[in-house]
């Protein structure tokens, strides 16, 4: 349900959005968009892992698929946060009763992957607590994700590092650990299962005593062809091991991408492992790709190094070398195809941390023109070099420019939800009043959006997810045709309800207009009713205007707490177990300068009925502002019963001159 306008809050608040919702049928919308410059996010760095900041385009070569492209434009991005200056004026904190897009403090977006089911206990220990302090010490703005292969803690992108800290300092490793008798290397088991024989005669002769050739000439129950067997079982197990752990990781991999979305935010994607063997699954890798360079994800890999000797072994590893180097390849594959580098850990894990650290630093923007060969939506390979000697360029190895024309709202909409990044070519601001549903124990949330719109003549695609801690979708809200005002005004704001169980969410909106820009913007929300003595309190809604009441119970609730008018009107319900409850029971509607406790204005609220339940009243009351000087106030409800203070709601307001 969307209303564009003024909302009217008599009767509740779905009927009068149902009331004004347009009814008629509407062609899904589409949306142009043409590519002039495609952007490809490198790293540039020196041989210490150093961000070398002073390149410019004409240090860089690229081509697409062998042939050179012009480059338009090379900016270094620093990820470094400044330190402040005590004299300086320090940056207003972001406001708690909206959320916008443009403004905003945007940090980077990590996501940690522990391949748990490849890191030998007790090792992996001292590794994720290095994690943890690479976590520690990362900016309070970057979002940061963690995923546990084969099962473990999982969060969605959060600016909550502690809880980050806290699953990493308890997990561990979960690499299986054989107890067999005889000892099979991974590299030994991947070629005993091509068929090579001197693989097994190998391996006969060190864990048999003897070549394969006098346990195949012994009988069936020989002590030499019983240990054939031994070896041929622990071969098998190994090598199906090792597969199966390796579509463990590919497929995880493939899951994680497909939720990033297809964003132009850079993200990171840390992958710690001892080793992903892809012989057999090679063609799996192919998928990743299309997937990295959608989701323009870079891949490190940190590799832990297991000790030569493992007290958990029943003996010691033979053919260290050989297992080492097929355990790398697959993690090579994926971090040459996500543009990153293998670190691997050998000792103080922090030093591996430190480099990551060092490398993220910052990275480069270059802006290249595309022929129209390059713009057919399917995968090219992309090679970036540069011309000064001692610095090493890290990109992903391919990508994709979808096709000039016509493109689906409704598709671009699902991936902006689904993107962890804010796109910012659309300015969106939000807030959110929470509602008891009439029917049900639900909560009804009201979501106030203004939007800045360029597009004044065309149609606007809206959509919004409620999304829970677990990662599931709670609700959702889709509008593929919103029409831009009709006085011509470049802001738009839009009301639209959704039903949710009560709890606590990240509310998920963005915006695609008729030219294609595109802009979406994440708010926490606590989708709670407020208890007030023997009441149950919906959050309090405020809006300003020029009257002092506002046309028959209706109101515009403001979205930045911004009023530029002469009054100021409130709304919020009241609900109790039993009608009798409200009898002696009033509400004062006051207004408070911020950090202040003085009064400067009030007026007694109104108590109606807002339906035949006897059991719920709507209260409202407005009051003038116009004589008070501009700046900060509270606007506060309290209700009393026989006199005598139960509580109160509170909403923040800003008063400005028009």
């Amino acid at each position: 349900m969307l209303v564009c306008g003024a909302l009217a809050v008599a009767g509740g608040l779905v009927a009068a959005a149902q009331q004004q919702q347009p009814q008629r049928p509407r062609p899904r919308p589409t949306f142009t968009s043409a590519v002039d410059v495609v952007s490809v996010d490198v790293n540039a760095v020196d041989k210490d892992g150093h961000p070398v900041a002073d390149l410019d385009a004409a240090d860089f070569t690229l081509t697409v698929d062998g042939h050179p492209r012009k480059l338009a434009s090379a900016q270094f991005i620093s990820q470094t946060t400044p330190v402040a200056d005590a004299a300086s004026p320090q940056p207003a904190l972001p406001s708690q009763e909206y959320t916008a897009n443009v403004g905003a403090q945007v940090g980077r977006l990590i996501v940690l992957v522990a391949d748990r089911g490849s890191v030998t206990p007790i090792r992996a220990k001292d590794v994720f607590a290095a994690t943890a302090r690479f976590v520690e010490s990362l900016a309070p703005a970057d979002r940061v994700a963690l995923f546990s292969i084969p099962e473990g803690p999982n969060i969605p992108f959060t600016t909550d590092h502690h809880s980050i800290v806290t699953a990493l300092l308890h997990m561990d490793g979960a690499a299986h650990s054989s107890s067999s008798v005889k000892y099979v290397g991974v590299a030994e088991s991947m070629e005993i299962e091509r068929g090579n024989g001197v693989a097994l005669d190998n391996v006969m002769r060190r864990e048999c005593g003897a070549p394969i050739g006098n346990a195949q000439g012994s009988s069936g129950q020989g002590e030499q062809a019983i240990c054939l067997r031994l070896v041929q079982d622990e071969a098998a197990i190994v090598a199906q091991y090792t597969h199966e752990r390796a579509r463990n990781t590919i497929n995880a991999l493939t899951g994680i991408l497909q939720r990033l979305g297809s964003s132009e935010t850079p993200k990171t994607l840390v992958l710690i492992s001892e080793g992903l063997v892809v012989e057999g699954e090679r063609f799996v890798t192919n998928g990743l790709s299309t997937l990295l360079a959608a989701s323009h994800t870079t891949v490190y890999a940190m590799k832990p190094e297991p000790s030569d000797s493992d007290a958990s072994q029943p003996r010691a590893p033979q053919n260290v070398s050989q297992d080492r180097t097929v355990k790398e390849t697959g993690l090579s594959i994926v971090t040459r195809l996500g543009g990153g580098e293998l670190f691997r850990i050998i000792g103080n894990p922090d030093f591996s941390f430190g480099r990551l650290r060092s490398e993220l630093s910052g990275y480069y923007l270059l802006g290249f023109e595309p022929e129209t060969t390059d713009r057919d939506g399917k995968q090219h390979k992309i090679t970036v070099a540069v011309r000064r000697p001692d610095v090493q360029v890290r990109s992903r190895a391919e990508f994709t420019v979808d096709p000039p024309g016509r493109g689906n709202a409704e598709q671009a909409i699902v991936g902006l939800l689904r993107s962890p990044a804010f796109a910012t070519a659309v300015p969106v601001k939000l807030t959110t009043y929470a509602f008891q549903d009439t029917d049900s124990v639900k909560i009804r949330l009201l979501v106030a959006l203004e939007v800045e719109r360029s597009d004044v003549s065309g149609e606007m695609a809206l959509g919004i997810a409620m999304i829970k801690p677990d990662g599931e979708t709670g609700a959702t809200f889709y509008n593929p045709s919103i029409e831009a005002p009709k006085d011509g005004s470049p802001t738009q704001t839009c009301f639209a309800t959704l039903v949710v169980e009560p709890g606590a969410y990240t509310l998920k909106a963005a915006v695609v207009d008729s030219k294609g820009r595109r802009g979406s913007v994440e708010r926490p929300v606590r989708a709670y009713m407020t208890r007030i003595g023997r009441f149950r309190a919906t959050q309090l809604m405020i809006g300003g205007g020029e009257t002092q009441a506002p046309t028959p119970n209706t109101i515009v609730p403001t979205v930045t707490g911004t009023l530029n008018g002469s009054h100021l009107h409130a709304y919020m319900e009241l609900f109790a177990d039993a009608a009798g409850a409200f009898e002696d029971t009033s509400v004062t509607i006051e207004v408070v300068p911020e950090g202040g406790t003085n009064v400067v204005a009030s007026t007694t609220a109104s108590l109606q009925p807002t339906g035949p339940d006897p059991r719920v009243r709507a209260v409202a009351g407005s009051l003038r502002i116009s004589l008070l000087p501009p700046g900060s106030y509270v606007a506060r409800a309290i209700v009393a019963v026989g006199g005598r203070t139960a509580g109160d709601m509170t909403r923040t307001f800003t008063i400005v001159k028009p």
